[in-house]
């Protein structure tokens, strides 16, 4: 049996893995039974290499992937877990860990997880202790207690605005210097984006496989899919008008949203993937039809495919000119759109930034010595008391202690950002604006006031940051003049 280790390291395109979605029951229940029947089918497909099992997706309540993966894996089938971090502070997510590995689980996609949708009695308050970039470095050093993952991360290369995937790829690339050993794509239909990705990994020299998604539609999830409901995935209006028109036929389409998988496969072989993740629940049966007709494709006629998975956003940014063939990128970078000057506001924290708390300033070493004054003196209180009247209104400051304002631009993670995300976005957005409605994403805001500075695509070059919690409520002015916050330290708490 080839195992994903093993998949992973050939990267021949052939790599399979296909997603089993948890439900709101026992394991012991009907739906229980029934899902357990599908994976012994789908683990008895050689072609497919693993199965994953999501945490809930969607934000939505269900049984945990650690039992269900539990099952699959004593019955012989490889499986890849995917881990959220909205549940979970890092004390259970290292609790997890020990889990996961007593049971054989060591193949993790680490995830910062969708925003809650519901919950007993109501929607759950997140966690969002840390990000899926702290989970990647919290998994990749349990090695020093013995435990040994494969971890990947998550992708979203289909983002329209420059603001929403620059950041998103920059991401990426933090994501594998944290330990991730593979990336996932979010599920799209635009083979041209698919291809800027392999390109700008070659570029990055990522050096790790991709996976490419392949999703069977239906009329009903098209359409779920362009109302935005799900994060991360949008369904254009060319590519819904084409599955409500294939929905007419006699069998609903069916036959067109197999072929329409089927081509996305040979496609993501042809341009260079190491497999496919094939999402939304199949049972063994759809999925031996989908892949003997993906196998049934000669080894060219992918590109005779191309404008068939091609549905771009209108106006959708692009990394890389268009190459001989307008579904794929070329070698040539794409010329950089031109952007305003930054907000007065963000220069003038700039401006101070400078002349107060970059550390190698006169204005740091005067604050160092009369914070150090202040403590010995038993005013700490009455200077954060004023710290919190400047912050508040200005960043609406949530008094974490250890904070992260130069890291996004001078915005509050805890404040402005839903998840708290303080690596980089989260695959959620739409045009800039967070998966939680009313809310503009810090990550897209950062990078349009970087950008005039020429500091945009260096934003992430640096360490993850994990906060301290044990500062929550303290002055992180005092805390960063002393050296107790995260920029001290000099990398997060995953060293």
């Amino acid at each position: 049996m080839t195992t994903f280790s093993d998949g992973l390291a050939r990267a021949d395109g052939r790599l399979v893995l296909a997603e089993l979605v948890p439900w709101a029951g026992t394991i012991q229940d009907q739906a229980g039974d029934r899902l357990r029947s599908e994976a012994r089918d789908l683990a008895a497909d050689r072609r497919v290499t693993a199965i994953t099992i999501t945490d809930n997706a969607g934000g939505h309540v269900r049984l945990g992937p650690l039992t269900l993966g539990h099952a699959i894996h004593d019955m012989g089938g490889e499986v890849l877990v995917h881990v959220a971090c909205r549940e979970r502070n890092r004390a259970s997510l290292e609790s997890l860990a020990y889990g996961l590995a007593s049971e054989g689980l060591t193949n993790v996609l680490a995830l910062s997880g969708d925003f809650p949708k519901d919950g007993y009695h109501g929607r759950s308050r997140p966690v969002f202790d840390i990000d899926s970039v702290g989970l990647l470095s919290l998994l990749r050093d349990a090695s020093a207690h013995g435990l040994h993952f494969t971890t990947g991360a998550a992708v979203n290369p289909f983002k329209a605005l420059e603001s929403d995937l620059v950041p998103q790829l920059l991401k990426l690339a933090f994501k594998v210097r944290a330990g991730a050993s593979f990336a996932i794509c979010q599920v799209g239909w635009d083979a041209r984006s698919l291809h800027e990705l392999i390109r700008w990994s070659e570029a990055q020299r990522l050096g790790i496989p991709l996976i490419a998604p392949v999703y069977i539609l239906s009329r009903g999830v098209a359409r779920v899919f362009s109302r935005d409901e799900i994060p991360g995935i949008r369904l254009s209006a060319d590519l819904l008008a084409m599955v409500e028109a294939a929905a007419e036929s006699p069998d609903k389409g069916r036959g067109r949203f197999l072929e329409l998988a089927a081509m996305q496969l040979a496609v993501a072989r042809g341009l260079g993937y190491a497999g496919v993740y094939v999402a939304g629940q199949r049972d063994a049966a759809e999925m031996d039809r989908l892949l003997t007709m993906a196998d049934g494709y000669g080894p060219d006629d992918w590109r005779g495919m191309l404008a068939e998975v091609s549905y771009p956003a209108p106006g959708a940014h692009r990394l890389f000119e268009p190459g001989d063939v307008p579904q794929l990128a070329s070698d040539r970078p794409a010329r950089p759109l031109k952007r305003p000057g930054a907000p007065l506001f963000y220069r003038f924290n700039r401006l101070v930034h400078d002349h107060v708390f970059d550390p190698d300033s006169k204005g740091f070493s005067a604050a160092r010595s009369v914070y150090g004054r202040l403590e010995s003196m038993h005013l700490a209180k009455p200077a954060h008391v004023l710290e919190q009247m400047a912050k508040i209104p200005m960043y609406g400051c949530k008094d974490c202690g250890d904070c992260s304002l130069p890291d996004i631009a001078y915005q509050c993670p805890e404040g402005a950002c839903a998840k708290n995300q303080r690596n980089g976005p989260c695959g959620g957005s739409l045009n800039g604006e967070c998966e939680v409605p009313g809310k503009r994403c810090i990550w897209a805001n950062a990078y349009d006031r970087l950008k005039p500075y020429g500091e945009a695509l260096t934003m992430l070059d640096r360490e993850p940051v994990l906060q301290d919690n044990a500062l929550r409520g303290t002055s992180a002015w005092a805390n960063t003049f002393l050296g107790r916050d995260h920029y001290q330290h000099g990398k997060g708490e995953d060293s």
